[in-house]
């Protein structure tokens, strides 16, 4: 308990001692974009955390708990998620929430941090998510991992497959059944978005600003049309409708 009790103010205090104001990284990295999902229970380190990632310019949303990390995963779209293993649910409870959120198709780039620090911990965390750091941290170390993850979620693959639907980002084609489909370009790039984040719910709103760009009237109906357009494409279930929240890509 007493090395634990160090640690945790060993962490609190480098927290409050890094808050860089940069809103780019040394590879142009746009992190205001960088929407944050914090899973974390204690709550100087989370208070800390959120603090200390928001003023690098991330987008974090805090929460205390894997029954409330649902509720805003099913809500919210994010590009990162920041989770702790020992949580209220249990001692291996964030390890369980990963395993889930692999299995509910989430995709998104996880980073454990925790106090847990053996190596079958370790391994457990990098099999069910993409990066593991031990506390105490460097809050400069955690930010700069996140955006390493980041980074790597930018990398486009030049070959999508879900089911009978190929997408190649290079020719900006896309294939049923070894179809050649005629797209136009803001139809592919819808498609792109979506195959790209399979399992994860884009409203409305953020799909007109990533294809279309900020500023964009949002009570526009243009990303239903194009949903529309696709599905009339590729099939009804391929694009699915999460009332009240957006569309997901099924791949059905």
């Amino acid at each position: 308990m007493e090395d634990f009790t160090l640690k945790q103010n060993s962490v609190i205090n480098d927290c409050k001692q890094w808050l860089p104001t940069s809103k780019l990284d040394e590879y142009g990295t746009i992190l205001e974009q960088m929407r944050l999902l914090i899973v974390e229970d204690e709550p100087l380190i989370a208070q800390n955390l959120r603090e200390g990632l928001r003023a690098s310019g991330f987008r974090p949303v805090m929460v205390h708990s894997t029954e409330a990390a649902w509720d805003v995963l099913w809500k919210q779209p994010f590009d990162l998620i920041l989770l702790d293993v020992m949580l209220p649910e249990g001692d291996e409870a964030g390890f369980q929430l990963a395993q889930e959120m692999r299995e509910a198709k989430f995709r998104q780039p996880i980073l454990f941090l925790t106090a847990r620090e053996t190596l079958p911990d370790r391994i457990r965390g990098l099999e069910f998510g993409d990066d593991y750091l031990a506390k105490p941290f460097a809050l400069a170390e955690v930010a700069a991992r996140l955006k390493a993850l980041y980074r790597r979620g930018e990398m486009r693959p030049q070959t999508v497959s879900w089911g009978e639907v190929e997408l190649h980002s290079e020719a900006r084609e896309v294939r049923r059944g070894g179809t050649l489909l005629r797209l136009s370009g803001k139809q592919y790039e819808v498609l792109e978005l979506f195959m790209l984040n399979p399992g994860r719910v884009f409203s409305r709103d953020e799909v007109l600003e990533r294809i279309w760009g900020a500023g964009f009237d949002a009570n526009s109906n243009l990303v239903d049309v194009y949903v529309k357009y696709l599905r009339d494409k590729l099939g009804a279930g391929v694009i699915e409708t999460v009332r009240g929240l957006g569309y997901r890509f099924s791949g059905e």
